[in-house]
């Protein structure tokens, strides 16, 4: 065991491919899971229906050109422009909940791993920002579908 995380921590590749692979597995389940618990999917489900169907019958009405029509739609302009705030908001709050251990764990983890963590055929070595990055893009829409939080888990 005192072997594996030892390699787990060298500086280099595999060791650290693998390292920064589970940190963002960890991290980006803990940030789904915050999403899920911290905010309502069905109520950001609802807003996001609303504000597509705004924008559905505002591009309708210009296309028309139909000055009462696009009167109507940009009397609901103001509501929709709140509703928009709200759903900024909802994963805001979870943005300035791991924003300061976020900034520490790249101080930690920049002094520990150098350059490059990964290889990948086509893509070469990745330094450990693009590693983390895909790995978090990958993750980030795996959990959010499985979940039913953020815009993957809202279709």
């Amino acid at each position: 065991m005192v072997l594996f995380i030892e390699w787990l921590l060298e500086p280099y590749a595999p060791g650290a491919t693998i390292f920064i692979l589970l940190l963002c597995v960890l991290l980006t389940s803990l940030t789904s899971l915050a999403n899920r618990f911290f905010s309502n999917p069905e109520q950001l489900r609802t807003w996001r229906k609303e504000i597509k169907k705004w924008t559905d019958e505002l591009k309708a009405a210009q296309k028309s050109k139909d000055k009462k029509l696009l009167a109507k739609v940009e009397k609901q302009k103001a509501r929709i422009m709140k509703l928009q705030q709200k759903m900024s908001w909802q994963s805001m709050k979870i943005s300035l909940l791991f924003f300061i251990p976020f900034i520490i764990m790249w101080q930690v983890l920049w002094g520990i791993y150098g350059e490059p963590v990964a290889f990948l055929p086509g893509f070469g070595a990745l330094s450990i920002i693009y590693w983390y990055m895909l790995c978090s893009l990958f993750f980030s829409t795996l959990f959010s579908r499985a979940l039913g939080v953020g815009i993957a888990g809202m279709e």
